[in-house]
């Protein structure tokens, strides 16, 4: 259940990892185009700067023009006054203020005239720079109340041509229409100061365009920057999330709630329970057949030892006796495995040898307490029984014993010969099988050994317990 909930989450989590980085492949995509974007809206951003710059020139120009007009037309009143002292003087005043004014008329016409080609090339020069027509026309509508003050400036212009030319037209009329023209020139003059004052807006308004458009194109500048460090970002971010496929997170998703597969072989193997469970048991009866026999045989022959026999000769013949019969018992026991219970023997002859010789070797070390401690020594044989039962690791693993209990494993014969039939009996690690034995003949040495000085020390000196035996031993 936890490995079928673990491989879900993990699914769930590595196909949101997907999504969120086709998502960022996306979001690079929009930001390469924004960036492109950002790019042409710069280069147009440059162009209307240079356009609104332009303008900006040619309204100061305007105006600087207009004034010169409201100039020329504030000089037309003295002369409307001087034609009035006299006909002759008012006759070629009015020659002379005739083409003046006809210049001026034609001049402020050509800019009246002029004023809607303007106003289109302007627009179209705007909309070139990517101005949308809402800004188009906020543009325009600070560059219309000059168009309507030139128009207006070019009406009271053409009137006063106009009576210029009447004034013109005879001598006689001249000294009559002098006050009017005099009138009139005043008036040009006011329109002409107007034409001046809107052409000074005019400039003023289109140096502000020039400086918004100079700003515009910075902040695109900027926005290109910007756009451009977003787009690389986002690719980092990209290159960072490692692409999959259905599959591939599968296959994840399985390991992530599953990170350790583990595989169980096996050297060899035995048939049923029973069979698993015989080598314990053998080597279990056999230390019980030896203690037994010793509880029946006299470990030492004390007439031997009184007779001052040689203490090797006597320490073998009291270990050969039960050691024989021990072999004898084991042997019984092969009979009993192999035929009344049919186990299996991938090596019989192996496995009867390591019976016979754990069955030599408990003989040495049983011997061996009892001629060190007579009695007392038969019971500790009890209880390096009891003992092994738990450290020999036959009906259960002996690594989960606690450490003292392990150590003693390492040291007491059973495990050995428990280990040793089951590698022989299974068909296991002949190797093992032969380091085991080594094992035994150690401790059958080793217990011979020490049975021989034992027996060496009662032909030399006798003890208490030698002369005044115990009831139970």
């Amino acid at each position: 259940m936890a490995e079928l909930v673990g491989k879900e989450a993990a699914g769930r989590l590595l196909t949101a990892i997907s999504d969120i980085r086709g998502k960022l492949v996306t979001a690079t995509d929009g930001a390469a185009q924004l960036t492109d974007g950002a790019v042409t809206a710069a280069s147009g951003a440059g162009t209307l700067a240079t356009g609104a710059a332009s303008l900006a020139d040619g309204t100061a120009s305007l105006a600087s023009g207009a004034h010169r007009v409201a100039s020329g037309a504030a000089q037309l009143v003295p002369g409307a006054q001087q034609l009035a002292s006299g006909a002759d003087q008012v006759a070629a005043g009015n020659r002379r203020l005739a083409g003046y004014a006809d210049r001026a008329g034609t001049a402020v016409q050509a800019a009246t005239d002029a004023l809607p080609a303007v106003r289109q090339d302007i627009a179209d020069t705007l909309a070139a720079q990517g101005l949308t027509p809402t800004q188009i026309a906020d543009v325009l509508a600070q560059l219309d109340p000059l168009a309507d003050k030139l128009r207006d400036g070019n009406t009271k212009v053409q009137t006063a041509v106009g009576q210029v030319d009447r004034l013109a037209t005879g001598s006689a009329q001249v000294a009559a229409g002098a006050a009017r023209l005099s009138a009139g020139a005043s008036q040009l003059s006011s329109g002409a100061t107007q034409v001046a004052a809107g052409a000074d807006a005019a400039a003023s308004g289109a140096s502000q365009v020039s400086g918004g458009a100079a700003s515009l194109a910075s902040g695109l500048a900027t926005l290109r920057s910007g756009a451009a460090e977003l787009r690389d970002g986002l690719a980092d971010g990209v290159a960072q999330i490692p692409d999959s496929s259905a599959a591939l997170r599968d296959a994840q998703a399985k390991t992530i709630s599953d990170p350790v597969a583990v595989e169980s072989s096996k050297v060899a193997a035995a048939g049923d329970y029973g069979a698993g469970l015989a080598p314990f048991f053998a080597a279990l009866a056999g230390w019980i057949g030896i203690y037994a026999l010793f509880l029946i045989v006299k470990p030492i022959s004390r007439r031997a030892v009184t007779a001052l026999r040689t203490p090797l000769r006597v320490t073998a013949a009291g270990w050969l006796t039960p050691a024989v019969l021990g072999g004898i018992q084991m042997v019984g026991l092969f009979g009993v495995l192999a035929l009344a219970l049919g186990f299996g023997f991938a090596n019989p002859l192996g496995t009867l040898g390591v019976m016979v010789a754990a069955s030599f070797t408990y003989a040495a070390i049983i011997l061996a307490l009892n001629v060190w401690l007579g009695s007392v020594g038969q019971f500790l044989g009890l209880v390096l029984m009891v003992l092994q039962l738990v450290t020999a690791g036959g009906t259960f693993p002996w690594q989960t014993l606690p450490a003292p209990l392990a150590a003693l494993h390492h040291v007491l014969p059973m495990g050995y010969v428990v280990d040793a039939m089951r590698q022989l009996m299974y068909g296991g690690d002949l190797g093992r099988a032969g380091v085991d034995l080594l094992v035994l003949a150690a401790w059958l040495v080793g217990g011979l050994a020490l049975a021989a000085l034992g027996v060496t020390r009662m032909t030399h000196r006798r003890t208490l317990r030698d002369l005044q035996p115990s009831l139970i031993g």
